[in-house]
């Protein structure tokens, strides 16, 4: 598995729209499957949230992978004039690629991954209607099921037959967690940010959200929140993401290096970078103050540098470096709602309801 991506070109046409025309006011779903009552139904939200979900993978997927790739047929959802993705078109961020040049692999994988989601009665019925549907007429009687269940299962199927990793679309991410399908377990950027928001959300646990320094109950990772940081307007959003690209460039080698370990399956390379995120995790912790603060303090020099170190100081000296530290700035970087109030200033939602429910879902507590 190369460190690219794979993304949907239903996720660029959302961000495209909500970059290029704003937050949408309208009500989305997403679909919910009671497996004791052998039915499933849709959950009410708003477009507002799930297309900034979107734009949150994709700021992620911009500075941490080397490519995202969609698929090629279907990018004239999004790839109109005035798109907001033609700097990362012409850089090679994005790449459009023929999938369906040898479609015939894609589809028992597909039909794999359509069995694995049908998981009720009549998510089977209604899937049989919108195949039949579309045979006869080129229409699927239930479209929003259809683009969420029957797409997903092909994009699905592109991830594990071309073995690329895969970011959904909000929509379908929500209905692939219901029914149970994980998204790779051996994806490098995945493992970075399941850890960075693991160490997040303990320190949240152990630090009042009264203290600004503290205030970590954002429901997001650390990048996006930078990239609105350094954002003046929605039209940045992009271009400053693709410009903190050359500053995590050792980032996104060293995870190159850590998904060969994963694909080649090493226990002794995989142990390796195991323990660059275990030291990782005990400088946090010392950091802030989970360690015993009573341990003696120790001073180390490097030319005209000196650092104090409290516990493990040969540890603490290494974090001030390299991967470690671009790691540990990540975790511990200081974010709050003040952020996501200034994205939705951008779009004139500060105070509206829509804002509101988008701060509210944003600012659960990862404990």
């Amino acid at each position: 598995m190369s460190q690219s991506v794979i993304a949907d070109n239903w996720s660029l046409q959302s961000i495209g729209e909500l970059i290029n025309s704003g937050i949408d006011e309208s009500k989305s779903h997403y679909i919910t499957i009671d497996k004791d009552k052998d039915c499933y139904s849709y959950e009410a939200s708003t477009s507002a949230i799930i297309n900034t979900e979107a734009l949150f993978d994709f700021i992620t997927d911009i500075i941490l992978r080397d490519q995202i790739l969609v698929e090629e047929n279907f990018i004239h959802a999004w790839n109109q004039n005035g798109n907001p993705f033609q700097n990362a078109l012409a850089q090679g961020v994005i790449r459009p690629y023929p999938f369906l040049v040898d479609y015939k692999k894609l589809q028992g994988p597909r039909d794999e991954f359509i069995e694995r989601l049908s998981l009720t009665s009549d998510l089977k019925k209604d899937h049989e209607e919108n195949r039949v549907g579309f045979l006869k007429n080129k229409i699927a009687p239930h479209g929003y099921l259809s683009q969420t269940l029957w797409g997903g299962a092909g994009m699905l199927a592109r991830g594990f037959v071309y073995e690329k990793g895969y970011t959904p679309h909000p929509v379908r991410k929500r209905f692939f967690t219901e029914a149970g399908i994980l998204l790779s377990n051996e994806d490098s950027v995945l493992k970075l940010n399941d850890f960075v928001s693991a160490k997040r959300a303990s320190i949240s646990s152990h630090h009042t959200s009264s203290s600004e320094l503290y205030a970590l109950n954002v429901n997001m990772l650390p990048l996006p929140i930078r990239v609105i940081q350094e954002s003046n307007s929605a039209k940045d959003l992009i271009k400053v993401a693709l410009e903190l690209r050359e500053e995590y460039q050792e980032l996104r080698g060293w995870l190159n290096c850590y998904q060969l370990s994963l694909s080649d399956g090493s226990y002794k390379d995989k142990a390796k970078f195991s323990k660059i995120l275990h030291s990782i995790s005990q400088y946090v912790d010392s950091t802030m103050g989970t360690v015993d603060t009573n341990a003696p303090t120790f001073t180390a020099g490097i030319g005209v540098l000196k650092v104090a170190l409290k516990g493990q100081p040969i540890n603490a000296l290494s974090n001030q470096f390299g991967i470690r530290s671009m790691v540990n700035k990540l975790i511990l970087s200081q974010s709050g709602t003040s952020d996501i109030k200034k994205y939705l200033n951008f779009f004139g939602h500060r105070n509206s309801v829509v804002g509101m429910k988008v701060i509210e879902h944003f600012s659960q507590k990862n404990v």
